[in-house]
């Protein structure tokens, strides 16, 4: 089987917004899981590479003022599989490059799912992806969510949010926690509790309640 072709859209975001799912899907692939002595389940690990997709090949500066590289752009990147948008500050979001949103819009119709974490629930609504639809972003957002985005169905009840092929997620933790359940569904479960040990994580369900381990369950 192909590895997964995994986008991140390169926009200014708060770090652990994307930072925190990468590391959950990096910590359960084949060469993690290898390199931290699990051969006996590496095999069945995740099986993935990252693209970081800017408008054009410049660093991205972030809030704190760290940078990151794109490693390719919307004009040569391939064919994806996943998309995840993390969140900007407000006034980039008031302000969103047209040429991105158009990227946005086109690959949400090739991919299997679009994630969103923190405000890129809002990046999402703002490119047009959301309407009618129910979603989520960062709790102590709303009011700009339902400004920007008033024909989404918004809703702080839950720490993410699955409608159709939008995964959103709350605050940048809850979207470690997204990202992590579809780990849970999508691979088998020592495979997943692996990575969650290497990163010495515990994921929460939609909830916020704590998930229980295998290595808690007392025999």
């Amino acid at each position: 089987m192909a590895p997964i072709q995994f986008g991140i859209i390169m926009i200014p975001f708060q770090v652990t917004d994307v930072a925190g799912p990468v590391d959950v899907l990096s910590s359960s692939s084949i060469p993690y899981l290898r390199g931290f002595g699990n051969p006996g389940i590496a095999e069945r690990g995740i099986d993935i590479k990252f693209h970081y997709i800017g408008e054009e090949m410049e660093p991205v500066v972030h809030g704190t003022g760290f940078r990151s590289l794109p490693t390719t752009t919307i004009s040569t990147c391939p064919k994806l599989d996943y998309l995840l948008i993390g969140g900007p500050s407000p006034d980039y979001l008031k302000a969103i490059l047209p040429a991105l949103a158009s990227f946005v819009r086109e690959r949400a119709g090739e991919v299997k799912i679009v994630f969103t974490t923190c405000t890129g629930g809002i990046f999402a609504s703002v490119s047009g992806l959301l309407d009618g639809l129910n979603a989520t972003t960062n709790h102590e957002a709303m009011a700009l969510a339902r400004e920007l985005g008033p024909n989404v169905k918004w809703t702080a009840e839950k720490n993410w949010v699955v409608d159709g092929k939008f995964w959103t997620a709350g605050g940048a933790c809850a979207g470690m926690d997204m990202m992590a359940h579809w780990v849970m569904e999508n691979y088998d479960r020592d495979i997943a509790e692996a990575g969650f040990a290497a990163l010495a994580y515990e994921p929460r369900d939609v909830n916020g309640k704590q998930v229980v381990l295998s290595r808690h369950v007392t025999k």
